[in-house]
């Protein structure tokens, strides 16, 4: 099983990450967003993390690829959920996620992209 879903909310896809993801998992998850995308003409993707605990630089570096990707098929991407300890890493590791919207949670991201 894999430690993701892929919802779809209108022109919108929700993904959620229930758990820390491997290498494996960010290659299937790329993968199948990047035929959802395509099939449902999705303009935005928000990305789940409320789940997530660790967001070290293996993963924010698979993040920021993710981001490239899905620009490239014209959908924006909104993370959503970051809990304060995952912030503080990113900030003290330096890590800067590139053309990535930020939420408090899903119901903003929508709201945010709804602008």
């Amino acid at each position: 099983m894999e430690p993701f879903s892929i919802f779809s909310l209108g022109d919108c896809l929700l993904v959620s990450v229930q758990e820390e993801i491997d290498d494996r998992s960010i290659k299937s998850l790329t993968g199948l967003l990047g035929e959802r995308v395509a099939e449902k003409n999705a303009r935005a993707v928000i990305i789940d993390l409320h789940d997530v605990e660790i967001v070290d630089t293996f993963l924010a570096e698979h993040l920021a690829g993710l981001v490239s990707f899905l620009s490239l098929l014209r959908a924006k991407v909104m993370v959503a959920g970051l809990q304060a300890p995952v912030i503080l890493t990113l900030i003290d590791f330096d890590i800067r996620l590139k053309g990535v919207g930020f939420a408090l949670d899903v119901e903003q991201a929508l709201a945010k992209l709804n602008r």
